[in-house]
């Protein structure tokens, strides 16, 4: 099997995204996928968005690419704007065992399937909480309660979900799901998973140069 290799939140850093393709040792037979947030934020966004076009690379829809999509700026392109516009919510590798989305996966079913992934999940999910009909449904941020858990700690599904939007100092492996925002942007780090195939992963990491945003 094809390697596949995940990449969590870029937000315009590309110098640390050549930095980890060369640590990686990638290849044109790699499967390159972002978790999402390819821009704003960081240095270099129209550098980022041209490499993946140039290259072919997948990603999923995040949060910060719709804001982009939104904005009339000097990096947003009619050629870069298509291509944030047809990203989707989530990509599904069966074979591999794995999805990858920017927010989230709600974990109301442990056969994965897209209504799994609405829009407000694969945007921007972090917390749940059971509504009326005892459900899972997402939190927003600002009437979150202690009580109300991770999405992640939670999902136990058929997939082992890869995501990004919640940044954290070091990657967060869970029980059948892997963070991988490890705050690029910010001076922390950009954190690859790199599968193998089903079940054999192992998770790269180079630092950032320096402090781009808050």
């Amino acid at each position: 099997m094809r390697r596949h290799i995940f990449i969590g939140d870029i937000h315009g850093c590309l110098d640390e995204v050549h930095d980890l393709l060369a640590k990686i040792g990638v290849t044109d037979s790699d499967r390159v996928v972002s978790l999402g947030d390819l821009t704003r934020k960081g240095p270099k966004v129209a550098g980022v968005i041209d490499l993946w076009i140039a290259r072919g690379y997948d990603a999923v829809l995040g949060n910060n690419d719709v804001k982009l999509t939104a904005r009339a700026t000097l990096v947003a392109s009619p050629r870069r704007i298509k291509f944030l516009r047809r990203l989707p919510l989530h990509l599904d590798f069966p074979k591999l065992g794995v999805v990858a989305v920017h927010g989230g996966v709600l974990p109301n079913s442990r056969s994965f399937d897209a209504s799994l992934v609405p829009r407000h999940a694969a945007l921007s999910l972090r917390h749940i909480r059971r509504d009326g009909s005892g459900k899972w449904s997402s939190v927003p941020k600002e009437k979150q309660a202690d009580s109300d858990p991770f999405w992640a700690d939670v999902w136990d599904g058929d997939r082992l979900v890869v995501y990004g939007h919640t940044p954290r100092r070091e990657p967060r492996v869970h029980k059948r799901a892997l963070g991988l925002d490890t705050g690029c942007v910010y001076g922390g780090k950009l954190t690859a998973a790199v599968f193998a195939g089903p079940e054999r992963w192992t998770l790269v990491s180079v630092p950032a140069r320096r402090k781009y945003a808050d």
